[in-house]
């Protein structure tokens, strides 16, 4: 089929068969589904963490390899055959249509990670809706306050850490107090370490010791926000303090409903689990849980919770009882799933990235199509000294801009010699190797403009009043629309493109004699 396809393409559409464009769009449709199918196996969760599957590193060791010799064929097939020598078209855009096929190639070959990112994220989500997962989730975070939640940092004692005196004056804070007025990160740690912290907390006019279950965090999932995350945390503390116990124990109820569910080990029940922790009214006689058992650890088990110095636990003694529960694992499932809710399918980030790497394969394929193989690797050593020589510049200098203003020079200066070249008719294989040094950057002079711009701008002294450094609005402005400089650049080096591929088609040097 293919072949009959090629042969009508020869005859109708011979730019299309020279590329090799039929076969290789479908060869990159093919590796998206078949990655799209890796990631779907990819993202699949076993609760009990017993049975993990992570082909990841495998998948895109596979990929690249596969991109590689697909390139490799794919390239010896193209330049069997030159276009601009066996069948140059007459048509003025036959060089930029010709690095449109090249490049959309480039970008199904290369962006397989795309549809493996997709297709886990999918079946990550297809285990429970928005809804069901919001709902499991609270049940998990409002329970580690029973278990082994994290004690929020309690009121700073001013009196103590000397912000006020015995009369409730404020005392002013001077440089002096700073042992090393030059460096003012140190100062600021140094004077957070000073600071005293009250030994309790004060929940509706009630005061509650600092390790006590009112002063529990929840655990953070993104599908709670912030804000309802801290009203979950009062809705808790409310019950305890007002003596809920029927709202408690059906919490507990809910979450062991869980455990049993995912087939998780624990050696408790709701209800000794409601008797070892719920100690009314002062909540500070509860037994810890171990969140966790060795044999079935996850690699996140410890990114939760420091467990030896979330409190204060005397020498010699254990935090934890004698009972335990999965919850790290728990925790971790549910906040994959969690993710894959709330996080985009496809971040503009990867897709600009894959475009530009897509863009800049084109480029050098292009380049080599439109010059000699010859002019090719000089430009390709040239590059590499201009780098080495201009690397050594810099270093010397002690200038961390100063090797982009050269290499922006540099650009600038290989434009103008081209064109130059080129309106002169002139320096035939020199403008072979500057047309290659061109192809290959001028896509970069925007973003290095757009950085020396930001460099120029750059903050260079503190605020000392906000321990900051003071930035104007510009250097902000540039800050946020690093995304949108980069977009508008991709934009604007396919029309410069488009244009130069008319340059090209008229230079004298695109012929070989």
């Amino acid at each position: 089929m293919f072949k009959d396809i090629q042969k009508k393409l020869l005859l109708q559409y011979p730019l299309l068969w020279n590329t090799k464009f039929v076969p290789m769009v479908a060869i990159g449709i093919l590796m998206h589904i078949i990655f799209f199918g890796l990631g779907y196996i990819d993202g699949t969760i076993d609760f009990s963490n017993k049975n993990n599957i992570d082909i990841i590193s495998f998948s895109i060791m596979i990929g690249i390899l596969s991109v590689i010799i697909i390139v490799i064929l794919w390239l010896v097939a193209y330049f069997k055959n030159n276009a601009l020598k066996s069948f140059y078209s007459k048509s003025k855009n036959s060089l930029f249509f010709e690095w449109m096929q090249i490049f959309v190639i480039c970008v199904l070959l290369i962006s397989f990670y795309i549809p493996f990112s997709i297709g886990k994220q999918l079946h990550q989500r297809s285990y429970y809706s928005l809804e069901e997962t919001a709902k499991r989730c609270k049940t998990i975070s409002t329970a580690d306050i029973f278990i082994d939640g994290s004690f929020s940092d309690t009121e700073i004692d001013s009196l103590a850490s000397g912000l006020i005196d015995s009369q409730g004056n404020k005392i002013a804070q001077t440089d002096a107090n700073y042992a090393n007025e030059q460096d003012i990160e140190a100062n600021t740690i140094d004077s957070a370490v000073a600071l005293r912290y009250k030994d309790h907390i004060i929940f509706n006019n009630k005061k509650y010791d600092q390790f006590s279950l009112l002063n529990r965090n929840t655990f953070e999932f993104s599908v709670i926000s912030r804000e309802q995350d801290s009203l979950n945390k009062i809705q808790v503390n409310n019950w305890l303090q007002n003596n809920n116990e029927g709202e408690i124990k059906k919490l507990m109820a809910d979450y062991m409903s869980l455990i049993r569910e995912h087939n998780l080990a624990t050696n408790l029940n709701a209800t000794k689990w409601f008797e070892i922790t719920y100690k009314a009214p002062d909540f500070n006689e509860f037994l810890y849980i171990q969140p966790y058992l060795k044999e079935f650890e996850t690699e996140n088990s410890y990114q939760y919770n420091d467990y030896e110095t979330a409190v204060a636990v005397p020498y010699g003694e254990n935090k934890y009882s004698k009972y335990f529960v999965q919850q790290d694992i728990l925790k971790d499932k549910y906040d994959i799933v969690a993710d894959a809710h709330t996080d985009a399918f496809i971040e503009i980030e990867m897709i600009l990235s894959f475009l530009y790497g897509a863009f800049g394969l084109s480029i050098l394929i292009f380049s080599f199509r439109v010059t000699s193989g010859k002019s090719w690797l000089i430009a390709v050593v040239v590059t590499g000294v201009i780098n080495v020589i201009y690397g050594i510049f810099t270093a010397i200098a002690g200038s961390s801009t100063m090797y982009f203003y050269l290499i922006l020079t540099t650009i600038l200066g290989i434009l103008f010699y081209f064109f130059l070249i080129f309106f002169n008719k002139k320096s035939l294989q020199l403008s072979r190797i500057a047309l290659n040094l061109l192809l290959w950057s001028f896509s970069a002079i925007i973003p290095i403009v757009y950085f020396l711009t930001m460099e120029a701008n750059k903050p260079d002294y503190y605020r000392l009043d906000e321990y900051k450094y003071y930035e104007s609005p510009f250097y902000e402005w540039l800050k946020d629309h690093v995304v949108e400089m980069v977009s508008l650049n991709f934009i604007l080096s396919i029309i410069f493109l488009f244009i130069l591929s008319k340059v090209i088609r008229n230079w004298r040097g695109i012929a070989e004699n």
